[in-house]
């Protein structure tokens, strides 16, 4: 049984967050352990905005619950995704220090949740800490393009300049999704082992927000049942496709899609 622990946001209704990141790894066949950092009673924009942001200090209670529970050293991956504040970032990082202290094997992926269309979503302070504190332990990381950019203090006009900005971040593979896009097709960019690959997926209009974390969440989920790189990004875009052509125009993303085809 490969397990794995999830930390980051949950909403009671829409599908972002670990609302989307779990299934997907559950559906891979996976165990998931999953703390939130937030929790909110809709996606942003689909509801009102209630809001609990969860203290640091909470967060690394239950992390050095687990702790000492004994649990590092049955973990295979840690995926780390939205935080509310660099005191959330820090925390977690440490708990990932730790679990690779006891478990140097350990696969640990950081979505690093900034912002989109041109804007940051979180505070400065708390982008700042992903990049200095979370991402130097990463394995894997899937910006999209504005995150990459941000991080990177970079503005790469091309898919090779793309590949070369995600190579500055650090961890061994990168994904950038919506890396660039036009009329009719969205871009994602794989680089790894010293070489990129770019898909392009047909644009679907009116997609319900969760894709991301989807994506992330098949992409380490097929990447732990032991696929190459390429074969588990090719997968998982061909899943994300057919789960964003059954979501076009509804408030959510329709998971039941994924059901469609085989794990």
């Amino acid at each position: 049984m490969v397990r794995v622990l999830a930390i980051s946001s949950h909403v009671g209704r829409g599908t972002v967050g670990l609302a989307a990141t779990v299934p997907a790894l559950q559906w891979l066949g996976h165990e998931v352990w999953a703390l939130p950092t937030v929790l909110l009673a809709s996606r942003p924009g689909l509801g009102r905005s209630v809001r609990h942001e969860l203290p640091a200090a909470d967060l690394g209670a239950m992390l050095e619950a687990l702790e000492a529970d004994g649990c590092w050293t049955s973990l295979d991956a840690v995926f780390a995704g939205y935080f509310p504040s660099p005191e959330s970032v820090r925390v977690a990082a440490e708990a990932i220090r730790r679990i690779s202290r006891v478990n140097p094997n350990v696969v640990v992926l950081v979505d690093p949740v900034l912002g989109d269309a041109g804007r940051l979503y979180v505070a400065e302070d708390t982008a700042a800490a992903i990049r200095d504190d979370l991402l130097p332990l990463a394995s894997i990381a899937t910006p999209n393009r504005f995150e990459l950019e941000w991080l990177t203090r970079s503005a790469p006009t091309s898919g090779e300049g793309v590949a070369r900005a995600a190579r500055q971040l650090g961890p061994a593979t990168v994904v950038v999704t919506s890396a660039w896009d036009t009329q009719q097709s969205v871009g994602t960019l794989l680089v790894t082992g010293g070489r990129h690959i770019e898909r392009s997926t047909p644009k679907r209009p009116d997609i319900p927000n969760g894709a991301g974390d989807l994506f992330a969440g098949l992409l380490l989920g097929r990447l732990l049942q032991n696929q190459s790189p390429e074969a588990a990004f090719d997968a998982c875009l061909s899943d994300l496709d057919r789960v964003l052509a059954a979501s076009e125009r509804r408030p959510a993303l329709d998971l039941s899609a994924l059901d469609t085809s085989r794990p």
